[in-house]
C-alpha cells in the first residue's frame, strides 16, 4: 500500500518534488535555487528533486520511469508547475494523477504553482478544486515556501544595491543594476545559483524586464529593467532568500521628452509622413503612407512614387536598391535617385491567392520566392519578371547562395540549389522565419531552434532558442536580433553566441537595425517605436522612426514631417 504521510522513510527522502514540462526548465530550475536558499523546520537544508539535477535528480544510468514511480511517494511535499504545455504532456499528466492520489483528504501534499495564465482553461476538473498559488503575485515564493515548510535561513545576510538608482524615463532601459549580499565571518549569503528579486513600489510604475535574476559570487545583476509608466515617487525593493528585503531610497521616473528640435539649420527635415526606410547608402530613404511609397533623395527632393495594391510583407535591401512585396504578390523595385518599378507577380494557373515568402537581393537583382513555391528574378532594368525555379514545398525564407538560392520551404526544410537543380535538403523545423549568409554559414531562425548550416562541409548545427518561442526576427550584419511575445530577445552572432539581452514592450517586433544590428528600432503595439542601442532602450517616439544601415542617421517622425539626425542626439540620459 502506499504511504501518503509524507513520513520520512531514509536518506532518499525529499522534501519538494518539482514537477514540470520540459519547456518550463527555466521557471523550474529557477524555483529550485530559490527554496534551497530556505531551510526546514528543523534548520536542514531541504532536498528538493529536479529531474536533471546531478544532486538530486534522476541517477545517471537509472531508469528514469521507474525511479520517478519510487520518488513522488518518498517527496514531502510536490509542487506541480502549471502552464499550458504542462496540460499537453503525457509524463507531466502522470505525475499530477499520481501526486493528486497521494494528496490525503486535508490536502497540502500537492501544491500547485501557476505559472503561466493560459493555464487556467487547461486544468483538469479533478484537481480544479485545489488552490493554486500564482507567480502573478509580489511574494510568492515565501507561500511557497510556507506551503512546503520552509523557512529562511538566519544568516544574517545583508542586502545592497551597488548600483545607486537616482531616476529613470518611463519606456528606457535602466543600466545595468547590481545588487549584492554580505554575510558575519566572510559566509557566502546565499547558495550558489541563489535568486533576488526586484519589484517596484508602487506597482503603477509597472516595473518591467528580468525581475528574478541568480547570484554569482553574492552579486545579481539586471540588465534590462525599465518602467513602463512615470511615476513622482518609486522605490525598488530587492528581496531574497534568508534576507530582509531592502529599498532604494526614492526617485523619479520621468516621461520621455518631446521630440528633439525641429528648428535648428543643419537638421534637414523632410515634409514626407508615413514609415521611412533608410536606402544601403544611409541617406536616401523611402517614405511609405498608407499604400503609397515615395523615394527621397540624398538631398531630401521628393523624385518618385509607387502604388501598393494591400499591406506591405516583407521589405529588402540591396547594393542600392530596396524593394517592398504587399500581400497580393506586388512588388516594387526602388533606386535612391528616385526610379521605380512594379511589378505584379502571376498567380499559378489564374490562382488568386499569389502570397511572397521571402524576398532577397543579389547585387540589386531581387529574387522573389512565393508561399506556391515560384521563385523569381527581377531588376530595375529587365523588362519581365524571370521564374527561376519551383520548389513543390513553397518558401518561407530565401537567400542567395553565389550563383545559387538557399530555399527554405513550408515543410521546414533547407534545400540549396545551383543552375535551378536541387541539392540534398537538411531538415530543420515546421517554422522558419528569416535565413541569411554570414560568410560560409547559412543560419536560419526557427520557431523554436537557430540553425547553423556550414555551406562548405555541409554540416548543420542547431541549438535550442534562448529564449522562449519567437514572434519576431531581424537579420542585421553581424548581429540577429529576436523576440518573443513576452518582449525578451536577444541578440546573437555567426557563431550562435549571444551578444545582447534586453527586455522591450510584450508584442514588440524589431523593424530596423543598423551598425551591423548593435543599433535596433523597435515596433510596439501602439504604434510607437523605440531605439535600443546594446540592449538598452534609450528612446521611445511616439510615431515611425527608423535607422540608417550604418547607424549613424535616424529618421523620426512627428506625424507630419520627418527629422533627419544622428541617434545619440535622440538618446536622452537616464
Amino acid at each position: 500500500m502506499t504511504d501518503t504521510t509524507g513520513a520520512a522513510s531514509g536518506t532518499d527522502d525529499w522534501d519538494v518534488f518539482i514537477s514540470y514540462a520540459r519547456e518550463d526548465y527555466i521557471q523550474a530550475k529557477d524555483l529550485h535555487d530559490a527554496l534551497s536558499g530556505f531551510v526546514t523546520a528543523d534548520g536542514a537544508e531541504p532536498r528538493i528533486y529536479l529531474d536533471v539535477s546531478r544532486t538530486s535528480g534522476t541517477p545517471l544510468g537509472a531508469d528514469w520511469q521507474t525511479f520517478l514511480e519510487e520518488a513522488l511517494p518518498r517527496s514531502r511535499h510536490i509542487v506541480a508547475l502549471y502552464s499550458p504545455t504542462y496540460f499537453d504532456k503525457d509524463v507531466c499528466q502522470w505525475e499530477l494523477h499520481e501526486a493528486y492520489k497521494l494528496n490525503p483528504p486535508e490536502g497540502g501534499r500537492l501544491i500547485p504553482l501557476l505559472i503561466h495564465p493560459g493555464a487556467v482553461a487547461k486544468v483538469p476538473y479533478i484537481v480544479h478544486r485545489i488552490n493554486w498559488i500564482s507567480t502573478a503575485r509580489p511574494r510568492w515564493i515565501d507561500e511557497v515556501c510556507k506551503a512546503v515548510g520552509l523557512r529562511p535561513a538566519e544568516t544574517g545576510a545583508v542586502l545592497r544595491f551597488d548600483t545607486p538608482v537616482t531616476g529613470a524615463v518611463a519606456g528606457h532601459t535602466l543600466p545595468p543594476l547590481k545588487v549584492a549580499g554580505t554575510a558575519p565571518d566572510g559566509l557566502s549569503p546565499w547558495p550558489s545559483g541563489a535568486t533576488v528579486t526586484l519589484t517596484a513600489q508602487p506597482a503603477t510604475a509597472e516595473l518591467t524586464g528580468t525581475l528574478s535574476a541568480s547570484a554569482v559570487g553574492g552579486t545579481a545583476v539586471f540588465g534590462d529593467l525599465a518602467f513602463r509608466t512615470p511615476a513622482a515617487e518609486v522605490r525598488l525593493v530587492a528581496t531574497a532568500p534568508g534576507c530582509e528585503p531592502v529599498p532604494t531610497p526614492p526617485f523619479e521616473v520621468r516621461a520621455p521628452e518631446e521630440q528633439p528640435s525641429w528648428d535648428e539649420p543643419d537638421r534637414p527635415v523632410l515634409a514626407a509622413r508615413g514609415h521611412p526606410v533608410f536606402f544601403p547608402d544611409g541617406r536616401a530613404l523611402a517614405v511609405r503612407d498608407g499604400r503609397t511609397l515615395t523615394i527621397h533623395t540624398a538631398e531630401h527632393e521628393a523624385a518618385g512614387t509607387a502604388e501598393l495594391r494591400e499591406r506591405p510583407r516583407l521589405w529588402a535591401r540591396g547594393e542600392s536598391c530596396v524593394a517592398v512585396a504587399d500581400w497580393s504578390g506586388r512588388v516594387v523595385l526602388a533606386a535612391p535617385d528616385g526610379r521605380t518599378r512594379t511589378v505584379d507577380l502571376p498567380a499559378p494557373h489564374g490562382g488568386r491567392l499569389n502570397v511572397p515568402g521571402a524576398l532577397a537581393f543579389a547585387g540589386d537583382v531581387l529574387y522573389a520566392g512565393m508561399w506556391n513555391g515560384q521563385v523569381w528574378s527581377l531588376s530595375l532594368d529587365a523588362t519581365d519578371p524571370e521564374p527561376v525555379l519551383a520548389h513543390r514545398a513553397g518558401v518561407q525564407v530565401l537567400a542567395t547562395d553565389g550563383p545559387g538560392l538557399l530555399v527554405g520551404g513550408l515543410d521546414g526544410t533547407l534545400t540549396p540549389y545551383t543552375d535551378g537543380r536541387a541539392g540534398a535538403g537538411h531538415q530543420l523545423e515546421p517554422v522558419l522565419l528569416a535565413l541569411r549568409r554570414v560568410r560560409n554559414f547559412a543560419l536560419v531562425v526557427g520557431e523554436r531552434h537557430v540553425h547553423r548550416l556550414d555551406l562548405t562541409s555541409g554540416r548543420l548545427l542547431q541549438v535550442t532558442q534562448p529564449v522562449s518561442a519567437v514572434t519576431g526576427t531581424l537579420p542585421g550584419g553581424e548581429l540577429t536580433a529576436i523576440v518573443d511575445a513576452a518582449g525578451q530577445g536577444v541578440c546573437f552572432d555567426a557563431e550562435l553566441a549571444v551578444r545582447v539581452g534586453f527586455g522591450t514592450v510584450p508584442g514588440a517586433r524589431p523593424v530596423g537595425s543598423g551598425a551591423d544590428g548593435r543599433l535596433l528600432v523597435m515596433e510596439y503595439p501602439d504604434g510607437s517605436h523605440a531605439l535600443v542601442r546594446d540592449g538598452r532602450t534609450t528612446y521611445v517616439a511616439g510615431h515611425p522612426m527608423t535607422v540608417s544601415p550604418d547607424g549613424r542617421r535616424a529618421a523620426v517622425s512627428d506625424g507630419e514631417r520627418l527629422l533627419i539626425l544622428s541617434p545619440e542626439e535622440l538618446e536622452e540620459p537616464s
